[in-house]
């Protein structure tokens, strides 16, 4: 079993290599549903160890808390404070290569993978924003 720093290393350094910003979404369930839409093109050790439910507040990866948590303890990302909607993944490009090398990625597919879930991402914030707008015209 991945642990969730190994988790955490792996998912910023997709991250880093993929996303044109340096910015992980941490609120609102956003990375929550791009995980679960991504679920099948994550590298096994991430998404084997990913479960999801829709809770009160609705859909959540049950295990991202620990994971973000993990993350801003290892200090490769910013203190995820619960008044800001993102923490800065603070990996250089040359350890989040190392890292995604270890997990047995070529850094092309783990750029691929990260600009993937960045444009998942995009596409959730999107959608969020057009209810919004909508609720707010109703």
């Amino acid at each position: 079993m991945t642990s969730n720093f190994e988790q955490a290393e792996l998912l910023t350094a997709l991250w880093k290599l993929g996303a044109d910003t340096a910015r992980l979404p941490t609120s609102h369930g956003i990375l929550d549903r791009a995980l679960k839409e991504c679920l099948n093109e994550l590298p096994p050790d991430l998404a084997k160890n990913l479960s999801f439910g829709v809770t009160g507040v609705g859909l959540r990866c049950y295990e991202l808390p620990a994971i973000l948590l993990a993350a801003q303890e290892a200090l490769i990302t910013s203190e995820p404070n619960p008044t800001y909607f993102s923490s800065l993944v603070t990996l250089d490009d040359d350890t989040a290569r190392q890292i995604v090398v270890g997990f047995g990625l070529s850094t092309q597919k783990a750029t691929e993978i990260g600009k993937r879930l960045k444009q998942t991402v995009d596409q959730i914030r999107a959608q969020t924003a057009t209810i919004s707008d909508q609720l707010s015209a109703a």
